[in-house]
């Protein structure tokens, strides 16, 4: 892994990419995670829409707010 990869549960991601949004590319598949590419211009986005959703500024799924917040959490983010 690249200081410029991160693995990331793949729930959040296919939800957003699912919205038409700009993401960073997955670089490797795995079962249960992906490898994206952290340095990509579209990273900041990725986390901007999930700290939106895990910080509860919506009325969206509870399992959407979940599943952002183990996204920031992978990445070592904060909410």
């Amino acid at each position: 892994m690249t200081a410029t990869a991160r693995y990331i549960p793949p729930f959040f991601y296919n939800d957003h990419v699912e919205r038409d949004l700009p993401a960073p590319p997955i670089l490797k598949v795995f079962r249960q995670r992906y490898l994206i590419d952290t340095d990509h211009p579209d990273f900041d986005e990725l986390v901007d829409d999930a700290r939106h959703y895990a910080n509860d500024g919506t009325d969206a799924d509870p399992v959407l707010a979940r599943t952002a917040r183990a996204l920031l959490k992978a990445l070592g983010k904060s909410a």
